[in-house]
Parts: C-alpha cells; structure tokens; sequence
C-alpha cells in the first residue's frame, strides 16, 4: 500500500495515474479494463481525462470499461458516466460493461458480471473514493471480506452522502445496489482510492493505520500489492505525523504521475542546445521548457533523468516570435478582399513561415458599411489570438487626400462621433488618422478606449502633429511614407515624429519604400522606439502572383515593388523574416536590436509585452527559431513547435 497525501485535486491526481496507467500497460494478451468509481466522483475527474483524450495523449478505442456497481432500479451512477465522460470519447459501445440495475433475478446478474470480468482477464486498474464509513464500493461494514460480485443493502451514511452529491432527497434514494466484492479488487492489478475532505479523515485513519476490520472494509485492501490511495490536506488531518511526513515525502520524490507522464504531451518539452535572445540579451547554456501555451521556465539545464521530451535545435537562435502591426495580405490571401475568418487563420500559417507569431489584420480606407462588416466579423471570433491576430488595424478612412497613396479616395472622410463609438466597442486596437483631419476630441476618444492612435496618411505640418499627439497619438504608421516630409524650414510630420521621443514609428525595411539610409538615420535618432512592420499584401510571399487588384487598381509586380500603373506603390511584398535580415545586413543594426524591432518594441507598442516580446515564465510561448543568418527554420505557435525545413525562404499559393 501506498497513500500519497497531495496538495493538488485529488481527483486531477487521480486522472493523470489513470492516464499514466493506460499509457504503460503493455500486455498484447488482454485488453486494459478499468472500473469506475460506483460512487459521486467530482466532474473534474472526468474533464482531466478529457483533456487528455482531446490532446490525443490517451485514446479509448481499445480500453474495456466495466461498472463497478449500480443502485437497484436505478441508474443514477451510469448515467453520470455517460453524461460526464462517455459520450465524449472514441470507446466502441460494446467495450462499456455496465449493471443491469432492473433484472429480477440479481443473482444472476452478478455471477454475469463476475464472469465478464474474468473473460476480459480481470480489471486492470479499479478506482474507488473513500466514505465516511470506510467502505469498498457498496461492501460496508460488517459485510464479509470474502466473495465475488453480490447484491447489497446500502448503509444509510453512504444513501446521506450520496442523495446530497446527486442533489436527491434521501427518501428518494435506492436503499440496495450491485457491487463488485474483494475478489474482484485482488484480482485487479491497481486499485487506486481517493480520499477528499475533513469527513473522511477518520475513515482514512482506520484504513491506513489501523488493523484489517470488517468495520472499516476498505482496510482490507491495505494487503494489495498495488494500492495507491491519494489524500488532499482535510482528509489526512486525523493520521499520525510519522505517517503524513512519509506520505507527504513520497510525492516530493516525483511519484506525482504528472511528473511521470509529461513528457509525453506535445505541450510540454524543452528546447534544448540553442542561443536564446531573451528579449534584451543572449544567454547561452540555457533551455527553454514549455508548457501548454506557455513559457514554464528558462532553465540553465534539466535533470537527465527527467522525463521530458526535448528538442535539440542543434545551436540554433531562439527569439521571441515577430509581432508585425501591419499586415494587409500576404501568401496569396488578403484581409480586404476576403474578410473571412478561413482568409485570417491562412494569413497566420503563412506569416509563421516567416516567423511572425502575432499580427494586426490590416484594413485600408473603405466605406462605413464594410468596416461595420469588418467589426461584426471579429466581434464574433470568440479568441482571435488562436489565429494570431491581435485586433483590427484600420488605416483610414480618416486621412489626408493629399498623402492617401494607393487608398481609394471617395471613401476619405472625416470621421462622425457614431463611427467613432462602433469602432470603439470593436475589436479594433489600432487605428490609423491624418491628425490634421480628426480633432482632439476624436483622438481622445480613441485613446480613452484603449486604441493605439497611430499617425499615418498626413500632410499635417510639424505644428499640427505636435498639436494633436498629446490627444493621445502613440504611433507613426510606416514613417516616412504617406507623410509631409522632413524640411529645413518645415520639419513636417516625419520631424515631428522623429523629435517626440516616447513616440513609435513603424518602418518598412525592404528598401523600396525607404532607402536604407533612412531606415539607418530613423533607427539612430530613435533607437527604442522603431517598430520593424511589413505593410504586406497579397502578393507578398507569393513570388507567382504577378498582378493583383487592391483597393480598386491593379497592382503589378516590378521585382521588389507593387506599383499600380501610374507608379503608385501599393503595399510590399516583404515579410518579417527579410526585414530583419534586411535591417542587420544592410542598415548595420546589431542582431539584439533588430529582434527588438520586430517583436519587444511592437509589444510595448501594443501594452502587451507583459505577456508577449520576452522569452521569460509566464509568457506566452510564441517563438521563432532562427539560423546563424536569421533564416527562419522554426515556430513555436502557443506552444505548439513547428519545423520548416528549407534553405531559403518562400511560399508559393495556388
């Protein structure tokens, strides 16, 4: 016998030896055969399994699943295991052995049962919980220690505790039931007892410490080479100290089936051998452990008798994943055109490719109609960070016409305090204004609600940015582009941006839309503060697209460049991937603040670097896995890793 007293639900604790149980059963001869408790198990039990089952951890496509009694004329317990477990998992109907609670002759149906059991090759794990009363199943004191599958009267303790759990009166509760005997628990190769709350710690007492007794029936068990009875804190308050101290003891030596099975999720490894750029710096010797979706522990090394899995990335970097604010399209899909949630989930495969774990769809300058179409679209995406996407990014309508590039123009307007409300109760967290065509009021309201006011599409003066950014302008939308440029006598929207110091900026890196030259100067004068983003669309990553019609024009594809016929650029073609290449090997920023720029400084950005932009426990395990020349080779997606195996990076899209 063993009793392990946890501070953890019992009943969890209870899932995961279930689960550890069936993974390590090895037997080719006879199929595994699990009881489940006749009593009131609580539901967490059952979901924990659950959980298991749809991570794939555990199937029950071959588990046979025998009842380890039922009240007479009633169902009560089978159909709680029915409705709580179940009709939730992949057992075939004919592996699920339950009591036939209504024949007439009981008898009979307990030497059917008895002799099922022995067919299957006897149970392999049966569970019980603990009563107050100390019985086995329904074999309560006074009942024989002996025999086989039997008919039984209930005592009254067990019917008390049993119509409160159900929520039945007690004269409505049955007073007999079948149960299997003592026989059937020796035969089985593991029982496990859970035991929870002050009302059984006299019952545990007796049945751990005490000597076998018809009147606790559960002590018998105390002689079964493969008992495990698990305890929380309430239940164990009535055991002696020498045995809480040896029980306590042995959970702390990794006993916990958690520790002993976990290596055996998808959810939770370690990546191992890497360079990990943490956000600020480089460490090395270092690993990363993951767990579900998020960051467990940065560690300098793991046990090498621990059991988990681990991933050896043979050197590589490990950064936080990219976090690109502006992203119209990209591999061939395009928010704008196709505002689906099937257009949004491929946008965020294709953008991992390029190691971009999180993104801000971008909307360009449409009618109030489509961006309320827009609105309704996200609002009913229960968690849009699933897909990757942070929020909606609307770039316009409220810009300069002078400076609106390739937007459609009649739909350029100023906005109205109703749209501004709409937009506001949205799912938007970022929003695009030429400031000189929206007042402090608006701007204000925007940032009341939480929204990153960006300044973008402006021919507004130096004055006029200055004016309006205390409103609550945060951001620049691809500095340089689509603004009043920097003069000696004038200093425009880009001086004003570049002088405001607490202010982000935006930059698209490819080159085309800013010499790197400029990319260089904006990063010195801003070093902190430059956000790397993309400004794709559709075409980008897709190299076989070579036309494509945004925002009414058709745009064509002149090596690097997306111009419409009058020369216009419409988007890039860029992704995060070559940007940051872009931004070490041809700006000369140091590979630590190029990684800044595409993911910390764009969290900060966003007032998400609390859980996103680091690579520390707690945050989410959202990471790109680069080589010695940034080629991206890997994602880590909400915790989920992702291998790409290629020497150069893009994706083609039929």
């Amino acid at each position: 016998m063993r009793i392990i007293i946890t501070n953890e639900s019992v009943y969890e604790w209870a899932a995961y030896y279930t689960v550890k149980c069936i993974l390590d059963y090895s037997d080719t001869d006879k199929p595994f055969v699990l009881s489940f408790p006749l009593r009131y198990v609580n539901k967490s039990y059952y979901q924990k399994l659950l959980s298991f089952y749809n991570d794939n951890i555990v199937s029950f496509k071959n588990i046979h699943i025998v009842s380890s009694g039922e009240y007479i004329d009633s169902n009560i317990s089978q159909k709680y295991l029915e409705d709580n477990f179940l009709k939730f998992i992949d057992i075939p109907r004919e592996n699920v052995h339950l009591f036939d609670s209504n024949v007439a002759n009981r008898k009979e149906e307990a030497k059917r049962m008895a002799n099922l059991i022995k067919e299957l090759g006897n149970i392999t794990l049966l569970i019980d919980t603990l009563a107050e009363d100390g019985s086995f199943l329904l074999n309560t004191p006074s009942s024989s220690l002996e025999g086989s599958v039997r008919d039984k009267k209930i005592s009254e303790i067990i019917r008390s505790y049993e119509a409160k759990k159900f929520d039945m009166p007690i004269e409505m509760f049955p007073r007999e039931g079948l149960t299997l005997g003592f026989e059937e628990a020796f035969n089985a190769r593991y029982v496990l007892v859970m035991a929870s709350g002050y009302e059984v710690s006299d019952a545990l007492a007796h049945c751990v410490e005490g000597a076998i007794t018809q009147f606790y029936p559960t002590s018998v068990l105390q002689e079964h080479k493969k008992l495990i009875i698990v305890a929380d804190e309430e239940s164990s308050s009535d055991l002696k100290v020498k045995t809480y101290k040896y029980a306590k003891s042995l959970e702390s030596k990794s006993l916990h089936p958690k520790e002993l099975i976990k290596g055996l999720y998808k959810s939770y490894y370690a990546l191992t051998n890497i360079k990990i750029f943490d956000g600020e710096k480089f460490i090395e010797g270092h690993c990363i452990v993951i767990e579900n979706n998020v960051i467990k522990s940065v560690e300098k090394e793991i046990d090498v008798d621990a059991v988990i899995t681990r991933i050896d990335l043979g050197g590589k970097i490990v950064a936080p994943g990219y976090i690109d604010l502006q992203v119209n399209g990209i591999g061939g899909y395009d928010i704008n055109a196709s505002p689906t949630v099937e257009t949004l989930k491929n946008m965020n495969e294709v953008c991992q490719r390029y190691g971009c774990t999180s993104y801000l769809p971008t909307v360009i300058t449409n009618s109030d109609e489509y961006m309320i179409k827009i609105i309704d679209l996200f609002n009913n995406i229960e968690d849009l960070s699933v897909m990757g996407v942070l929020g909606i990014h609307f770039e316009g309508p409220y810009i300069s016409h002078e400076k609106r590039g390739i937007h459609n123009e009649k739909f350029i307007r100023e906005p109205n305090m109703e749209m501004v409300k709409k937009i506001n109760a949205s799912k938007c967290v970022m929003v695009t204004v030429a400031p000189e065509m929206v007042s402090g009021e608006v701007i204000e309201a925007f940032a009341s609600a939480g929204k990153v006011v960006s300044v973008g599409h402006t021919n507004g003066t130096y004055n006029e940015i200055k004016e309006k950014i205390p409103y609550g302008i945060t951001f620049a939308t691809h500095l340089f582009n689509a603004m009043r440029p920097w003069g000696s006598r004038e200093p425009g929207a880009v001086g004003a941006v570049l002088e405001t110091k607490d202010m982000y900026a935006g930059l698209i890196c490819d080159g085309v839309h800013c010499d790197f030259a400029s990319v260089e100067l904006a990063y010195k004068l801003k070093t902190g503060h430059i956000c790397i983003v993309t400004d794709a669309i559709a075409p980008a990553a897709a190299p076989e697209i070579k036309e494509y019609i945004w925002a009414g024009k058709k745009i064509h594809r002149d090596g690097n460049r997306l111009i419409d016929d009058n020369g216009t650029l419409g988007g890039s073609s860029i992704t995060m991937s070559q940007s940051v290449r872009n931004v070490v090997n041809e700006v000369g920023a140091t590979v630590e603040e190029a990684l800044k720029m595409a993911s910390l400084y764009p969290a900060q950005v966003m007032g998400i670097d609390d859980k996103y932009g680091r690579i520390k426990e707690g945050y989410i395990a959202d990471l790109v896995v680069l080589d010695e020349k940034l080629v991206v080779k890997g994602v880590v997606f909400k915790g989920n890793y992702k291998e790409y195996d290629y020497d150069h990076e893009w994706v083609t899209h039929a």
